[in-house]
């Protein structure tokens, strides 16, 4: 349920909506859309308010291990999560975890690498199909259309997606429509995006500190299929938004190493 705080804010930007300026896309996200629409970036960020935990158990096959020692559960709690986002034309890489563990998944052309990377004691062990080995799967281009591009977990693809001209998004995507701009007391200048449907409204921030983007905020109301309301909100802190790809995370790592059994070309 949502809480007073995020339910005001969603009401003073349903106001605000009322004297709406001209239809008119703002200016501070143009050099950031143009990153994500020509997939040339480096994206760092930190997820300030990860989803709750539904269960345990559906962590624990991510380690590649079968289970997990009871004094090590602290890996299941609902903390703030890192990430790690890499675009270099048609590859990607995708890093979401802490700094013990991270998902990963590299895009190399029309194939997908997924592994998880698990640090303890200082040393690092990589995951793919067995310890130090993966295999890489088909690229699924059919549900990107359908579902859009991912950038790691799902508040930062939505949020990033929302970015995107409509034109340029899968049919199931919300279309965010500009609400207003402004200036904080603190120096930072922000964007105001709205998204609205007859079951959800939508709202988005993006926060500016002399034009390079630093913080996103969202904030979501819905009712469920019992009519209940309910809500979402979600607070992204950015410490990287580049369009220089770091090089380095778009080769597989040392330490795991591609077993993948490829046909031969026939001439």
């Amino acid at each position: 349920m949502m809480d007073r705080k995020w339910s005001v804010l969603l009401l003073g930007i349903m106001v605000s909506v009322a004297c709406r300026l001209p239809a008119a896309q703002a200016s501070e996200l143009d050099s950031y859309r143009e990153m994500l629409r020509s997939n040339m970036y480096t994206i760092r960020y930190e997820n300030l308010t990860p989803a709750p935990r539904v269960t345990n158990r559906d962590r624990m096959e991510l380690f590649g291990k079968s289970g997990m020692a009871v004094d090590e559960n602290e890996y299941f709690a609902n903390r703030p999560k890192s990430g790690i986002l890499v675009g270099n034309g048609k590859d990607k890489y995708e890093e979401v975890g802490d700094a013990s563990f991270k998902m990963c998944r590299l895009t190399k052309g029309d194939e997908n690498f997924l592994f998880t990377k698990y640090e303890k004691n200082g040393k690092t062990e990589y995951y793919g199909t067995k310890k130090g080995k993966v295999e890489a799967n088909s690229r699924n281009f059919l549900a990107e259309l359908v579902e859009g591009q991912s950038y790691g977990d799902a508040d930062m693809s939505r949020l990033l997606n929302a970015m995107l001209p409509d034109s340029e998004k899968s049919a199931d995507m919300p279309r965010y429509a500009y609400v207003k701009g402004g200036r904080l007391a603190n120096g930072l200048h922000y964007e105001d995006y709205q998204s609205r449907t007859q079951h959800e409204m939508s709202v988005i921030r993006y926060y500016f500190d002399n034009h390079v983007l630093v913080k996103i905020a969202a904030a979501s109301y819905y009712r469920d299929a019992n009519g209940k309301p309910n809500g979402h909100k979600c607070i992204i802190r950015l410490t990287e938004f580049s369009a220089r790809p770091d090089m380095t995370l778009l080769a597989l790592p040392e330490g795991l190493r591609d077993v993948t059994k490829r046909k031969e070309a026939k001439e």
